[in-house]
């Protein structure tokens, strides 16, 4: 079976646990990103992603190889922006036609609105069978990111 991590990160955090993911499950690694970025300002970042999630726009993206249907299995990663998956992570899904190819999500979030993320995204992605929440590192609630880290890499193998 063909693996592949493709991942959204902003801050970091989607981008650390997409690494050990894809090295425990030796699986490749895709980085998407944004074709143009989102202002340096973090409360510029936090209005205009949230923005951008909220009303389900698609941005331009680069990173996501054009034969990304090669892979059986995607895992994907995002952090939640307003309750929502990552605007970047909504225009892989809908430009590359891969929804049905992702069974297995990892979602991190600063405000605790995982869940709603993650009802959003099943609503989409069919086969989804695995998922987790994970906390921003500088939420306190981030101490429990290893353990459920490698309960959901257990999960997926």
């Amino acid at each position: 079976m063909n693996r592949a991590v493709v991942y959204y990160s902003l801050s970091g955090n989607t981008k650390e646990a997409a690494k050990v993911i894809a090295r425990k499950l030796g699986a490749k690694i895709f980085e998407i990103d944004l074709v143009k970025p989102l202002p340096k300002n973090t409360v510029r970042q936090m209005l205009v992603g949230g923005m951008q999630s909220t009303f389900g726009r698609r941005p331009k993206i680069k990173g996501v190889p054009d034969n990304i249907d090669y892979y059986d299995e995607i895992i994907l990663g995002m952090p939640v922006w307003a309750g929502m998956p990552a605007s970047p992570v909504n225009t892989f899904i809908k430009n590359y036609g891969v929804a049905d190819k992702i069974d297995a999500v990892f979602t991190f979030s600063g405000g605790g609105d995982n869940d709603r993320c993650l009802l959003q995204l099943s609503k989409s992605l069919k086969n989804l069978k695995n998922q987790v929440a994970l906390a921003d590192r500088s939420n306190n609630a981030a101490k429990d990111n290893q353990e459920k880290l490698e309960k959901f890499v257990m999960s997926i193998k």
